[in-house]
Order: C-alpha cells, then structure tokens, then sequence
C-alpha cells in the first residue's frame, strides 16, 4: 500500500513546525538530539521518508554522502564503512560506497561520477595524487581517513603510539630485532606507518630491517615467507597489515616452520579475522569503528561550519593485542 503520510503530518506528530521537519532531513546537524529525535520517531510511526530528489531541488542538498575504499576485499574498510553507515543513518543520510580497486585514478573516477549525487566524500586510505586531490577536493566537502592531507579534516591514528608499544613488547620477549614487511609505495598510510616503526625502533634499540614494498594482501604475505624459508629466519616479522601477516603465518606453518618458537609473526588492524584464524595473530588493534563514525561527524562538521579554522587532525590511539602468534625470542 502506498504511504499517504505527509510532511505536515510528521511535523503535527511531532509537534514542531513544517520547516523544522524539513530542516531536520536535510541538516540534522544544526538541530539537538532532543528535537532530531522527536522528528525521526514521528517519521517512523507514520512511515513517512523523505522525497530526496525534491529535497535536493529546493535546498541544494542530496541526503548521500560517497564512501570511497581502496579495496572491499582487505577485511580493515568492511568494519570502517559499517560503522560510517549507522552513524550516516542515525543522521538521516544515505550512503553510497565505491571501491576504487587499489587506483589512484579509477579514485579521482568514482569522485567525478558520485559528485553530483552527494554532498560530501569520506575518502578511505586514499591513493590520490597531490594534483588530483586539488583537481577533485574542491567538488564536495572531503574527510580524509588513514591519511593527512593540509587543508581537509583527517581522521588518523597514531601510528608512532602504536609502533612504541610494539617495540617494547618485543623487546620484553627478548627480540633484537625485526624485518617489516612493508606496504604499498603510494600509500600515505604505509610511509607513515614505517617511519613511526624505524622511529619506534631506534627508541627501543631494536634493529629494523624492512623488505621492499609490497601489495597489502595474502598473497604478498605467502610469497614474503616463501622468501624467508630460504635465508636465515628473522626472530620477527611485522607485517603492514593483518591480512599480510595471516599470509605470512600460513606460509611458515606449511614450510614446517614453528610459529611463534622460531619466527614471531605481528599484523595491523585489529580486524576479526586475525582473531579468529589458528593461530590467531598477534596484531597492533585500530580503532576502525570509530574512525569511521568519527570520519561522519567531521563531514557533518564541516557542512555546518564551512569556513571554520582547521582544526587540524582526530587522532586515536592504537591497542596493542598479543596472540599466539609471537613469543620468547628463540635461543641460538
């Protein structure tokens, strides 16, 4: 049966003005909770929704925001992008997701195309070029999350935070040292996650050695423990990221190497699957729910307060979870 609910009738139940209902659909932000909520229960009893379309006729706004990924397969953005989408709905937005397939310019593509149908970005992990973010930054308001870019909110962790409390666990176990198996070299997220590593090393008086970049997936993980098998083991491996060192640790167990009495074996993330994988691997957790409910609240921010100061980076912290994948550095 077709709703016959009307907005007039959202606005009686609720008991505030018509205009209000409606600037409650199209710029929630500017409204308390108290008042949103009011809106949003009344809706819902009369399943009433919104015409988006006219909405976006009178007032400019589409209701969607784009959420743009590397990547769907790396099990990281799956966890990232729910979280942005219940915050998004609790907001009363849509949101549209793109996988860019770890492309630069298929990125700068998917922005092109969704910008007329959105009225903000969240950009995960970007791959654009400097030239490209200043080409394509300018269409829709933009967070960047997992990168730093000077003039746009960011969302990022702490990489260095992290990296310190890894070097003193290792370092506790008896390690001396450690090969990074690093991540790819158009990653602003990788470079910054090497460089808080070798930092975090040189504190700690570990020795860091580090492979050359590498596709974060299983695969590169496999093919990394092919070539250690070959050459004398390191005590450790960090690895960019967990699904690297899931590769990592499956390669080594299948080549009869003991995990973690010969070679411990550390990931990145903090994802499920590392946890629930035998063994399951020790990894650096990042906060990746919050990064991307947060990544929601800085876009709304930035559409009620456009020509705010930057405030600069959200930063959060990073946990650091021992599994059964890492222990006492083995004897010579």
């Amino acid at each position: 049966m077709v709703n016959q609910s009307t907005i007039r009738d959202v606005a009686r139940v609720a008991g505030v003005s018509v205009s209000t209902v409606s600037r409650v659909f199209t710029a929630p932000q500017r409204f308390r909770d108290e008042t949103r909520q009011k809106v949003y229960a009344a809706a819902e009893q009369l399943n009433y929704a919104p015409n988006r379309m006219a909405a976006a006729l009178t007032t400019g706004r589409t209701g969607n925001i784009g959420l743009i990924v590397p990547n769907l397969a790396n099990p990281l953005f799956p966890e990232m992008v729910k979280a942005a989408q219940h915050q998004s709905r609790r907001q009363n937005l849509a949101a549209l997701l793109g996988d860019s397939d770890d492309d630069a310019d298929d990125e700068e593509k998917l922005i092109r195309a969704l910008s007329k149908d959105v009225d903000g970005f969240l950009l995960f992990s970007s791959l654009l070029r400097e030239e490209q973010i200043a080409e394509v930054g300018v269409l829709r308001p933009t967070v960047f999350v997992n990168r730093r870019v000077d003039g746009y909110p960011c969302v990022l962790v702490d990489a260095l935070q992290g990296m310190r409390q890894l070097t003193q666990y290792l370092s506790n176990l008896g390690h001396t040292g450690l090969l990074y198996l690093a991540g790819p070299a158009n990653s602003w997220a990788a470079n910054d996650r090497l460089e808080a590593l070798l930092q975090a090393g040189a504190e700690t008086g570990l020795q860091v050695d580090v492979s050359a970049p590498n596709r974060p997936g299983f695969e590169s993980g496999n093919l990394a423990a092919e070539q250690l098998v070959r050459a004398p083991l390191p005590s450790a491996v960090v690895c960019f990221n967990d699904v690297m060192a899931l590769g990592v640790t499956a390669r080594l167990l299948q080549s009869g190497v003991r995990v973690p009495e010969q070679v411990s074996v550390v990931g990145w993330g903090g994802t499920q699957l590392a946890g629930y994988t035998t063994p399951a691997v020790t990894t650096l957790a990042v906060p990746l729910g919050e990064l991307g409910s947060r990544a929601v609240d800085q876009l709304l921010l930035d559409h009620a307060c456009p020509t705010q100061q930057d405030p600069g980076p959200v930063s959060l912290g990073v946990t650091l979870v021992p599994r059964a994948t890492t222990g006492r550095a083995r004897v010579s």
